[in-house]
């Protein structure tokens, strides 16, 4: 029994005995329950309290919130610079073992950003992406992404291999129930270690994708965007 319990039955039982010495009987008054008055002032708080519910954010909010998620050049820095944007919903977000997923089709809206410092061949790319799903369908994508990376070893792309394939943990900062993956990017004989970390808030996705010269240097990036990524997210629709 807890200890609080204990003290509680002590006291009862002391009571009792103090009652059963007393030849006075207790009025009806006092046996009767106390009733908690109700009055307008309460019934309206108790009224007000349960009306206080914090509606979902609709279809054009989560479009809206689309532009205010991507990180610019400035936020990734290692003097890269934005080479590329992409906001067709024809390019998949979960293209993982090259194969079409069911969440691709809940997307209403998307945008993605590629930087890399300009050279003949990059030793850094960074790539943000910000996915808007149907209400009620951003828990059901990353699961589905889990999913996908779970039974897949790699998969041939039109620009060379995805290799090693393998669940990680995700960087420190970035919001609970992230996902991360690892693996090589073997392109047209040019390996890069690549490291994914999705976040999601609600129905809101961003994702941060780094082709990096070693898996240290790919980590560091990830783990030095994720937290800023996370702040956007947080603070997208508001």
């Amino acid at each position: 029994m807890p200890r609080f319990r204990l003290v509680l039955a002590v006291v009862a039982a002391g009571l009792v005995a103090l009652a059963g010495c007393s030849n006075n009987k207790p009025s009806e008054e006092a046996q009767q329950p106390q009733q908690t008055q109700e009055t307008p002032a309460n019934v309206a708080n108790q009224k007000a309290a349960g009306a206080v519910k914090e509606e979902p954010p609709t279809s054009a909010q989560l479009k809206n919130a689309i532009g205010k998620i991507i990180l610019n050049d400035g936020e990734i820095g290692r003097d890269v610079e934005i080479q590329d944007q992409d906001d067709s919903l024809a390019a998949p977000t979960n293209d993982i073992c090259a194969k079409d997923w069911a969440s691709n089709s809940t997307r209403i809206a998307r945008n993605q950003d590629f930087f890399w410092k300009s050279a003949k061949t990059a030793e850094l790319v960074v790539s943000n992406e910000a996915v808007a799903y149907q209400p009620g369908k951003g828990a059901a994508a990353i699961a589905e992404i889990e999913k996908a990376v779970g039974d897949c070893d790699g998969w041939k792309h039109d620009q060379g291999e995805i290799k090693d394939v393998t669940a990680v943990d995700p960087p420190e900062g970035a919001l609970k129930g992230s996902f991360a993956w690892r693996g090589v990017d073997d392109r047209k004989g040019e390996d890069y270690s690549y490291l994914a970390v999705y976040q999601t808030d609600g129905d809101l996705l961003s994702a941060i994708y780094v082709w990096a010269g070693s898996r240290d240097e790919a980590r560091e990036v990830a783990s030095d965007l994720a937290p800023k990524v996370a702040d956007r997210l947080k603070a997208a629709v508001g």
